[in-house]
């Protein structure tokens, strides 16, 4: 009632007073429920009414008030205080402001916190979503709601923003279309794309291609929604990547289209454009050669020449720059999306051949890193004469030095081009050909002189002569003198001495040659930026300008940047850091030789150096993979789960990040007896124990005459003291060490649990029962010998949910508890090998022993959704390639006595055994494991 005397005169100012009575009305049915609520009513009248319009409106806004508090006075609340905004933007007949009301309290009686929410977004959303779309825009978030609350409050709060940028109705039908049918497979990667489709659709805005991902990103989705999602959620990629061939994005997705219907598997690889056939259709398409189809050659190429771990990415990548002309970051080589200069494919991938190589030639040749022995002298005098300070440090430093530091950067950039020109020529006879056809192709796109100044004329004219030894027109005899002079000063850098040093030095002469006669003076302002055209000029032919000049496009030689090698540095030096912390606060021991080498193999790749979440992502595996084994005894992590990359034979390249593997403890339930395995096999395990028992070493072993150690050598120290009586320096190696011999072993036994298992055997057993029984067996085997060992076992379905589980860690002790795991192994779902490999590899690595093995035992062929046939196969021989060159020794034991001509494709590089009898198991498997640690 206070309220209510507070505000009344200032709502009687917009309200008639025959109005009052439905708003003190609405008011009382809202307080009888709750007087807090009807308090919030009535204090926020005159700011509720001051909203409106007008009275007509008012009233029809009091009617359907009054209508909505004797149902729900919660959401009535919600209404009162929502749609004043609404009638005030929006234009709404009766029914349709009724409908709107309507739909909201529909949504409550599901989940009241959507209501609010609906409530809340809709006078902002209705100013660019018509209200004839409202229902399809409530059945779309209904659908979300069934995945995770969350996802579907995102998607109502963040609706008006996404639908002011989307610019006609109908790309606003297709999205909640899109959004919708995604909904009902994957409701949580519905939410996503739509929450990223603001950020994807500008792209093809700008083509005017919108309608044709989200038309076709639907018809996908009634195939497979999760297809649908990395479809539209990779578009942007998919354009980058397509490069000059994106305008044919329409025909390339026919074709993906064509393939999904023949081929579902091969369509999701087609789709996120990380396939072969993905690449060549675009190749095809558009002309000329994508990166994407020849990055895989290029890294490789790349890596022979510099010999360094090298990434290739597209200059698109690039934000602080138009994608073009090639540079590298000392760690990345960043080339053009597209090449289509020339009529045939081979010219194209030639032309990004020689791109790389001469951007692998300024890191096999130190263009960034100059010797300070050898440019003191330079820096010096340059000092001296600009009255400047620095110069030591780096590239980007000695070109500050001078007034025009683009002017001795571009003769920088001229002289050394040259120089690693001539280095590849020398070093790699096979480029020659190759680089004699591209400095032709370069030089017939240079600019022409015509509006150049005098000095961008000379610049430009030794760049001609620097990339072919000749220019495309004669030159201006007033220019010749200075020309030559250059040179003759530029040419010092084609010899087999030259350095990066020799370029500089070559670049500063040039500089005092391009300066007036009159010395330089210290400049007194902002250094002068060097330009290569002068101001327009006017003559017969009318006026000229920069625009009439044509484009150059960038030659093979690229661009040197020296201050993203320095900053890329710098971020080095930053991720090792931050990745040395990471790992201490992880516990990790970084003076282990497993984890020195597994954290140089890692800085030494640039991995965990990147940036964002996923450099984020990759210490924190790190350091995970480094700390493994150090947990506390007895425990037992459930649920951490890892990311790995994947390989696709096809697409011939990883697929990162593809399989998530979830570490966990077998399922509670009931336990077969293991105490009926070793009842069976007790006279086996007693001799295997007997003969395992001779594998460990021997006791401790006294070595005298040590400067530390356990006790007094008194031989050492009697003979230590006479030298000191005698005058002579006594020795300090008075000591006696014991050390304790070690066998050096540790191994991982990865078990295949999937349902193929479970088939049964002539004996009546069960593959998996067999597979019981070698681990009961085995565990007490390997235990006599003393080494550290871990039991895996593995299933799955889908690269999402690749469960890998502890039937015992390496720090955990053999016991009843082991035994009862053991016992507790059931057939599941499906194998997807290479997955599994990987992390048991993974914890493998981070061991401290010299002897590192790798034990898998399956029943036969890899299977999983989408992981079959040639593409599983090869996926896991890499995993175990991948093995071997963590220092680890993979051994596969498989049951499957027909697979002979697959095992030999899929473990061809690694010794495999076949058993022909699978009973025979659990004795084989011991004697297999002393044959390969002894």
């Amino acid at each position: 009632a206070a309220e209510y005397f507070r505000s009344v005169p200032e709502v009687l100012q917009r309200l008639s007073p025959d109005q009052l009575g439905g708003w003190v009305g609405m008011g009382m049915k809202i307080a009888e429920r709750s007087s807090a609520a009807g308090i919030k009513f009535f204090k926020h009248g005159p700011a509720v009414f001051s909203k409106i319009p007008d009275r007509s409106s008012s009233e029809r806004f009091i009617r359907l008030g009054l209508s909505l508090a004797e149902r729900d006075y919660n959401l009535a609340l919600e209404y009162y205080l929502q749609a004043p905004s609404l009638l005030t933007n929006v234009v709404l007949t009766d029914e349709a402001f009724a409908e709107w009301a309507e739909r909201g309290l529909d949504l409550g009686a599901e989940e009241y916190t959507l209501a609010v929410e609906y409530f809340k977004a809709t006078p902002a959303l209705l100013l660019f979503l018509p209200v004839a779309l409202l229902p399809k825009w409530v059945e779309a978030g209904r659908k979300l709601a069934s995945g995770q609350l969350l996802s579907t409050l995102a998607y109502f709060r963040n609706s008006p923003e996404i639908f002011s940028k989307i610019a006609s109705n109908a790309d606003r039908t297709r999205l909640l279309e899109l959004t919708a049918t995604v909904a009902e497979q994957a409701p949580r990667l519905a939410a996503r794309l739509f929450a990223e489709s603001a950020q994807i659709l500008p792209p093809f805005q700008a083509l005017r291609l919108e309608g044709v991902l989200l038309e076709r990103a639907t018809e996908i989705a009634r195939f497979d929604g999760e297809l649908a999602a990395t479809f539209f959620l990779n578009g942007p990629k998919i354009l980058k990547e397509m490069g000059a061939a994106a305008a044919y994005f329409p025909s390339w997705v026919e074709r993906g289209m064509a393939l999904l219907r023949r081929d579902p598997v091969a369509a999701k690889g087609f789709f996120s454009f990380e396939s072969k056939s993905a690449r060549l259709a675009a190749d095809t398409l558009g002309g000329g050669v994508s990166l994407s189809s020849v990055s895989r050659t290029l890294k490789l190429y790349a890596e022979a020449l510099s010999g360094r771990p090298v990434a290739i990415e597209s200059t698109a990548a690039l934000n602080d720059r138009p994608a073009g002309a090639p540079v590298t970051d000392g760690r990345t080589i960043y080339l053009p999306p597209h090449v289509d200069r020339f009529p045939t494919p081979e010219l194209n991938y030639e032309w990004y051949k020689v791109a790389t190589a001469y951007q692998a030639g300024y890191l096999e040749f130190e263009t960034f890193s100059p010797r300070i022995d050898q440019t003191a002298d330079l820096i010096e005098s340059l000092q001296s004469r600009y009255q400047r300070r620095g110069g030591f440090l780096s590239l980007t430093s000695f070109f500050s030095l001078f007034p025009e530091p683009d002017l001795v950067r571009r003769l920088f950039e001229i002289a050394e081009g040259a120089r690693v020109e001539f280095f590849l020529r020398q070093e790699y006879p096979g480029l020659r050909a190759s680089l004699i056809r591209m400095r032709e192709a370069d030089l017939a796109e240079r600019p022409a002189l015509a509006g150049l100044t005098p000095r961008g004329a000379v610049v430009e004219l030794l760049t001609q002569i620097s990339l072919s030894g000749k220019t495309q027109e004669a030159i201006p005899p007033a220019l010749q003198p200075v020309l030559f002079e250059a040179c003759r000063i530029l040419g010092s850098v084609q010899n087999p001495e030259a350095t990066a040093a020799t370029s500089m030095k070559g670049a500063a002469r040039v500089y005092d040659l391009l300066q007036t006669e009159e010395p330089a003076a210290a400049p007194t302002g902002p250094m002068e930026a060097f330009e290569d055209r002068g101001p327009q000029v006017r003559g017969d032919a009318g006026t000229m300008d920069e625009t009439s000049i044509r484009e150059t496009r960038p030659s093979t030689r690229g661009s040197i940047d020296p201050e993203r090698v320095e900053k890329g540095d710098a971020a080095r030096r930053e991720g090792i850091e931050s990745l040395l912390k990471k790992l201490k606060e992880a516990g990790a021991d970084l003076s282990t030789e497993a984890a020195a080498s597994a954290l140089t193999g890692s800085v030494d790749a640039g991995e965990g150096l990147k940036e964002g979440i996923e450099g984020e992502l990759f210490l924190d595996r790190l350091a995970e993979r480094l700390s493994a084994g150090r947990s506390k005894e007895g425990s037992v992590p459930a649920g951490k789960s890892y990311r790995y990359d994947e390989w696709d034979c096809e697409g011939e390249d990883y697929r990162p990040g593809w399989c998530r593997v979830v570490e966990t403890a077998v399922p509670p339930g009931e336990a077969e007896s293991v105490e009926e395995f070793l009842n069976e096999y007790r006279g086996m395990i007693r001799s295997i124990q007997t003969a395992f028992q001779y594998l460990r070493p021997e006791g401790l072993k006294r070595i005298k005459g040590e400067r530390e150690g356990d006790e007094l050598d008194l031989d050492a120290l009697l003979a230590s003291r006479v030298e000191a009586r005698s005058g002579r320096a006594p020795s300090d190696r008075v000591y006696i060490q014991r050390l304790k011999r070690e066998r050096s072993v540790a191994v991982a036994f990865l078990v295949d649990m999937s349902g193929s298992t479970q088939r049964g055997l002539a004996g009546g057993k069960s593959i998996l029962r067999v597979e019981q029984e070698a681990l009961a067996v085995l565990s007490r085997a390997v235990e006599a010998a003393g080494d550290s060992f871990a039991l895996y076992g593995f299933s799955g379905e889908g690269k999402e949910t690749v469960r890998f589980y502890l039937l015992k860690d390496f720090h955990e002790k053999s016991g009843a508890e082991i035994d009862r795991r053991i016992g507790r192994i059931r057939p599941e779902a499906q194998n997807r090998d290479g997955a599994a490999i990987r992390h048991a590899a993974r914890k493998l690595a981070a061991r401290p022993a010299k002897i590192k093995l790798l034990v898998l035992i399956s029943d036969g062929k890899p299977l999983d959704d989408g992981y079959t046939g040639a593409y599983a196969a090869a996926d896991t021989r890499t995993a175990l390639q991948e093995a071997k060159r963590l220092g680890i020794h993979p051994y596969c034991v498989t049951v499957d006595r027909e697979g002979d001509e697959y095992l030999r494709g899929m473990y061809g590089e690694v010794a495999y055994l076949v058993i022909d009898r699978v009973e025979a198991l659990p004795a084989k498997l011991p004697q297999i494991y002393k044959r390969l640690t002894t």
